[in-house]
């Protein structure tokens, strides 16, 4: 733990005004959270003159959304941060005498269901007869990210003949990848009984998904 002591007793104020440190955030492409502050100096013959976000531990690469003098308040960008860690930002500001003072602000990231398994039976059916069973089996993770939800869907492979009817490639790879929902929902239980429809070359890719209170899934 490093304190700083100064003498100056109007040295300038850091203040976070708006962050909860309560919250898992996921680290998600193209998304941002803020955190609101203010800067002020009790000395009213001072100015504040510089503020200024660092992200301690060499994390900061490409972290923070803004240039760290910034006005209030500080976008970080959630797309760059690793799941389940916990980011220290530091800021610090300074003023018109060069007096300085900081404050640190911690940003924890979520991570998705871990250690699970995902089980299809039978492997061969008739399509709407036979009964298909899905089960998500030993998925957990940390006791606050509770309860945990799942999803069950089901993917269509395209047919050699099928492909020409596709401009370009990028268009035949969303085919491929769409997803058709069993459930309209995260549904409760990770065992889940259906039928399903005929494939157009036999087989079917089904896909389960287990989601935490916060959305952040795995499959």
């Amino acid at each position: 733990v490093l304190v700083s002591v100064s003498s100056d007793q109007y040295m300038p104020r850091a203040t976070i005004t708006g962050f909860d440190e309560s919250v898992k955030y996921n680290p998600t492409e193209g998304a941002f959270t803020a955190i609101y502050f203010k800067a002020t100096s009790p000395d009213p013959d001072r100015t504040i003159e510089q503020t200024a976000w660092s992200v301690g531990d060499g994390q900061s690469a490409g972290l923070l959304g803004k240039p760290s003098g910034a006005p209030s308040p500080m976008l970080i960008d959630l797309g760059k941060t690793r799941p389940n860690a916990v980011y220290r930002l530091r800021l610090t500001v300074t003023d018109s005498i060069g007096s300085t003072s900081s404050t640190v602000v911690s940003l924890t990231t979520n991570g998705p269901p871990t250690s699970g398994t995902f089980a299809v039976s039978p492997y061969r059916g008739t399509a709407l007869t036979t009964e298909f069973e899905f089960l998500l089996d030993g998925w957990s993770d940390d006791v606050d990210d509770y309860p945990l939800t799942y999803t069950y869907s089901y993917r269509q492979r395209v047919s050699r003949g099928g492909a020409g009817r596709f401009t370009s490639f990028a268009d035949r790879r969303a085919a491929i990848s769409a997803l058709t929902p069993l459930v309209a929902d995260q549904y409760a239980s990770s065992w889940f009984v259906t039928t399903l429809p005929q494939a157009n070359n036999v087989n079917l890719t089904c896909v389960g998904r287990v989601f935490d209170r916060y959305l952040s899934y795995a499959q």
